[in-house]
């Protein structure tokens, strides 16, 4: 049986080109929510497509992108009705995805790529929200009035997820009905958290004000954060500020710290002086590479992609480049260093 939103000009189907790593299992439960998420990355960066977010979550142990449709604002396609936001079919409408916790048997999930704390909506992003939300409600993919943010789910309440209007959103047909930044705030942080299924440090900090990564790290000393459990109780609201970083001092030359790190771009199968400084960086930070022989193999392949796990999620190839040098450097300053 066909669907009617597989119709809409502007829908890319590409469950069998994104990256994957395994499958998701099929749902056990029908479909009842349609649950509305923004990627908290910024809608015009090169990582804001479903297909970086496909990379990211395979690099969390998951089959493949969380989302079963991302809406790419930086993609315009031109349709008979004007311009639309791509949106990017990535599964089954029968695969249980990771995106909401224990909610994901019969939650449907539906990313808006864009961080709407701060971006704004465009008419071609909201007219592609619109007709989605539509062919799904005539598909029967959800109960008919069952939309809802991913802050609404049980457990994300204090989630600053998604953070527009969404039922404005969907209701979109011209630019009078341009929805306004949502104004109500998340719930107050608990002080303890229990890890839901798809879970991460970085998609938690990144959901609060306040709480990042490094704190999430800090407070929880005994939690590997690339291993998270489901049922794993955390500290969370009582991480607030636990990190405390080293005050900012004037700019010096990088001979003069004790762990000097490298200009330009080192990957698998460069041999130079500077992949040692490097590898001393990753040592010194605790993403361990071995030996410091100046050969970036394997091991250091692979520490730089921890590294970029816990602080670059969205940039994670293995390559040491600008974003992973300025994002060690300051990891490397909060140490002392």
């Amino acid at each position: 049986m066909g669907y009617s939103f597989e119709n809409l000009p502007q829908l890319q189907d590409a469950r069998k080109s994104l990256p994957i790593k395994g499958e998701y299992t099929k749902r056990t439960r029908a479909i009842t929510h349609r649950v509305w998420h923004h990627s908290l990355t910024k809608k015009d960066l090169a990582g804001s497509t479903a297909e970086a977010f496909a990379r990211y979550h395979i690099s969390l142990g998951w089959p493949g992108c969380g989302y079963t449709f991302v809406i790419e604002p930086k993609h315009v396609v031109e349709t008979k009705n004007g311009k639309r936001a791509r949106i990017v079919y990535c599964h089954d409408i029968d695969r249980r995805t990771y995106h909401v916790g224990d909610s994901n048997q019969f939650s449907l999930g539906i990313c808006v790529a864009g961080d709407y704390r701060t971006d704004k909506f465009d008419e071609a992003t909201l007219a592609s929200i619109a007709e989605l939300h539509a062919a799904l409600v005539k598909d029967k993919i959800g109960n008919v009035d069952t939309d809802k943010s991913h802050r609404e789910m049980p457990g994300y309440a204090w989630k600053e997820c998604c953070m527009f209007d969404y039922k404005a959103a969907i209701k979109y047909k011209q630019k009078a009905d341009m929805p306004a930044a949502v104004t109500t705030k998340p719930a107050q942080c608990p002080d303890t958290y229990v890890i839901q299924e798809g879970d991460t440090f970085w998609g938690i900090a990144h959901n609060n004000e306040g709480i990042t990564v490094e704190d999430l790290i800090a407070a929880n000393p005994g939690v590997e954060p690339t291993k998270l459990k489901v049922g794993q109780r955390i500290n969370l609201g009582k991480a607030k500020n636990v990190y405390t970083p080293m005050p900012e001092e004037p700019k010096k030359p990088q001979e003069y710290y004790r762990f000097p790190v490298p200009d330009g771009i080192l990957k698998q199968g460069s041999k130079r002086d500077t992949v040692k400084q490097l590898q001393r960086a990753l040592n010194a930070v605790y993403f361990k590479c071995g030996d410091v022989d100046g050969i970036y193999g394997a091991k250091t392949k692979d520490a730089v992609t921890r590294f970029q796990l816990v602080y670059l999620p969205y940039e994670i190839d293995g390559v040491y480049g600008p974003n992973t040098r300025k994002k060690l450097q300051a990891v490397l300053k909060s140490k002392g260093y």
